[in-house]
């Protein structure tokens, strides 16, 4: 009789998913959780192999920089919900090295039909795990239950995060890993400094507020980039202080002037960010101006951000030249996403206005998501 509590359960919890949206977790066998206490998938681990996978769309590359594995079902709101975020990721970061992997374990025809459906909405590599094998050795080592779930592998093979794709420490995993400056452990010791400095904010104690950001960014002013820009944007959004903010952006560029990466990425949040109250296109240049002296040489990313900065100044002419030269030298798996940037600054030369640049061009700013939806894997199992 044990068998058929069990499924009954599984069924249950994910009934309950499917009609409450939130998280559901199916009952696992005590032999299998012995298993994970003992040997348990954690950040910090090595990251499993992913031999077994069968591809329905994509091609593995030999060694990403960063690569993401995420478990999701074709029937699964909270995942379909995650796709347009994963493929926005996809797309403007694949230049830089990320792949991204969708796994289901689906029949290979039902992901397919899915996948026409969905077209270039969802055009990162995606596979069927028919056998649970790559499900085993992630999710149930991991002791994960629920899907969507990501795994986050970082360049040196170390698995850096596990959770949530609409997480927002997922997108900081990713796009910092990419630059090799993601530290979880910094991270989770930044936690409660940064809650208390956010609560400082709340209440309008900037000088509280201040303090306590700059003693996480002390922790590692590499790693903690992004802190530096929350400062930034609580000066400018929230203080509402053009001037202060202005000197602080100055500040950042003394701290991260040989440390490209950070240059990249405040020139566009400078020059770019559409959810600032203002833009600082002066200093973006300067921070665009160090970006371009210390680029190695063949490195197209300082001419596609002086390019942007260029066109958040308004001119459409030098934007296009210096795209254009980003794109003759970006390598050849790149070139569509230059091209199409390249193609939106032509537009606008033409038009003597500005018009819409893709993804990837400029800035990504960050956003609150919604992670409380989550669904248990057991209603694709039989």
């Amino acid at each position: 009789m044990r068998p058929i509590t069990m499924s009954l359960t599984i069924s249950l919890a994910a009934g309950l998913a499917a009609l409450s949206g939130v998280a559901a977790t199916a009952l696992v066998e005590p032999s299998a959780i012995a298993v994970q206490s003992e040997d348990k998938l954690k950040v910090g681990s090595d990251a499993p192999s992913i031999d077994g996978l069968s591809l329905v769309q994509g091609t593995l590359s030999d060694k990403p920089q960063v690569r993401v594995v995420e478990f999701w079902a074709t029937w699964c709101g909270p995942c379909k919900a995650s796709i347009p975020h994963i493929n926005d990721m996809h797309k403007s970061m694949r230049r830089r090295g990320l792949e991204i992997i969708g796994v289901s374990d689906e029949k290979p025809e039902v992901v397919a039909n899915f996948l026409r459906l969905q077209g270039e909405r969802m055009s990162y590599i995606v596979a069927v795990d028919p056998e649970k094998k790559i499900a085993e050795r992630f999710m149930q080592a991991a002791g994960k239950s629920g899907i969507p779930c990501a795994f986050v592998i970082g360049p040196t093979g170390k698995v850096v995060f596990i959770g949530h794709p609409m997480d927002e420490e997922f997108d900081r995993a990713v796009r910092l890993s990419l630059d090799g400056r993601y530290d979880p452990a910094i991270t989770r010791k930044a936690e409660p400094i940064l809650a208390a400095a956010r609560r400082a904010a709340g209440v309008r104690n900037f000088t509280e507020a201040y303090r306590r950001f700059d003693e996480a960014i002390a922790l590692s002013p590499v790693v903690m980039y992004d802190t530096a820009a929350e400062r930034y944007r609580t000066i400018l959004a929230e203080e509402r202080n053009e001037e202060a903010a202005r000197a602080y952006a100055r500040r950042m560029l003394g701290m991260y002037d040989n440390d490209a990466p950070a240059l990249r990425d405040l020139a566009l949040m400078l020059a770019t960010d559409a959810s600032l109250p203002s833009n600082d296109v002066e200093t973006a240049q300067a921070v665009a101006d160090r970006l371009s002296a210390i680029a190695q040489a063949g490195d197209p990313d300082a001419f596609r951000v002086s390019a942007a900065v260029a066109y958040a100044k308004g001119d459409f002419q030098a934007a296009s030249e210096l795209q254009r030269k980003a794109w003759r030298i970006a390598p050849p798996e790149a070139k569509a996403d230059y091209k199409s940037a390249l193609d939106a600054y032509d537009s606008a030369v033409k038009q003597n206005k500005r018009v819409a640049v893709p993804a990837g061009a400029g800035a990504q700013p960050g956003t609150t998501r919604d992670t409380s939806t989550q669904t248990s894997p057991a209603r694709g199992q039989s």
